[in-house]
């Protein structure tokens, strides 16, 4: 069996992780898996996540934790592992650091959604969240578009200082900035990506503050989590989530829906934007509400696992 840990995952180019994201909304178009519902094992405000699925050849399980407090001891939000077996013999072929193929997976899932939702010309962005997940999603935003301004805000100041740090060393041609407050950053941005386990909606509720932009929520994925307020999918001229499930198990879907403050058939499939690709119109707001699936991490673990068999990377370890 392969381990493979952070470092090792970490080597596989954000590119082939995309594709396999990408392979994995094909296959729902095609319905070609088996996804069971995931479970969640709630414990007061941490949450614990089994999330399996099956293709012909491969399938995967993760077992996933959510400690939203896990920042206050200087440690990522989310941990777990996945492993990869086959799908003829039962046998494990990998063991794989599970918050870093969700990491690179999410990441992905938000790339996509920027590659299909905002101009080829976007120049200015913004993203809530400066943990494990805010800083992906920056890193396959910048691998879609070669926007020039990208303003990062979080509830703690440091963690969005050490970010802004971290992507102008990568980035150094970017300019990177701790927004002053989280209308400024919505105001100065054309995309606005949201990578938080918030229960309250980050910005002010202003029609005129959230029209014409992009708006991708990545982190909410509990009927009490909510990152964005209603104006977003009351405004928004297209709405998309990338599970019929996330209608139910976001805030973000669950709560304006439930007022009625959206109708349930203005929430269109993301997988269709692969299909037949919609050009972005001059002043369209548009919203993509993603609470990921089990699928992506099994498209994602079978692409990993084949690229570092094939660069001969990882750990090999008896069973």
């Amino acid at each position: 069996m392969l381990f493979l840990n952070r470092a090792t995952i970490s080597k596989v180019d954000a590119s082939v992780i995309q594709d396999a994201v990408s392979s994995a909304y094909g296959r729902v178009l095609d319905q070609n898996f088996n996804m069971p519902d995931r479970m969640h094992v709630g414990d007061g405000e941490n949450m614990l996540l089994l999330m399996p699925c099956f293709s012909q050849d491969y399938f995967a399980t993760k077992l996933v934790s959510v400690f939203p407090g896990a920042a206050e001891l200087g440690e990522p939000a989310v941990n777990g592992v996945v492993v990869l077996s086959d799908n003829r013999s039962g046998k494990p072929l990998a063991f794989m650091d599970g918050a870093a193929l969700t990491a690179e997976r999410t990441g992905a899932v938000g790339g996509l959604g920027v590659a299909h939702l905002t101009p080829l010309d976007l120049e200015t962005a913004g993203i809530f969240g400066a943990g494990v997940q805010g800083f992906s999603q920056a890193r396959y935003l910048l691998n879609n578009r070669k926007i020039k301004s990208l303003k990062i805000f979080d509830l703690y100041p440091e963690a969005a200082e050490s970010m802004a740090g971290r992507l102008m060393e990568q980035y150094p041609e970017l300019s990177v900035q701790v927004a002053g407050s989280a209308e400024s950053l919505v105001a100065e941005s054309q995309l606005i990506i949201a990578a938080t386990t918030s229960h309250e909606p980050l910005f002010a509720d202003d029609a005129e503050l959230v029209r014409g932009k992009t708006f991708i929520s990545i982190g909410s994925f509990r009927p009490d989590m909510k990152e964005f307020p209603d104006a977003v999918i009351k405004g928004a001229d297209r709405v998309y989530a990338d599970t019929p499930f996330a209608a139910k198990e976001s805030g973000d879907l669950s709560i304006p829906l439930g007022r009625g403050v959206v109708p349930a058939d203005k929430i269109q499939p993301f997988a269709q934007l692969l299909k037949r690709s919609l050009p972005v119109q001059a002043g369209e707001t548009l919203f993509f509400k993603s609470v990921g699936m089990a699928l992506f991490d099994l498209t994602t673990a079978e692409k990993i696992f084949k690229d570092c068999l094939k660069n001969n990377w990882g750990q090999t370890l008896d069973f």
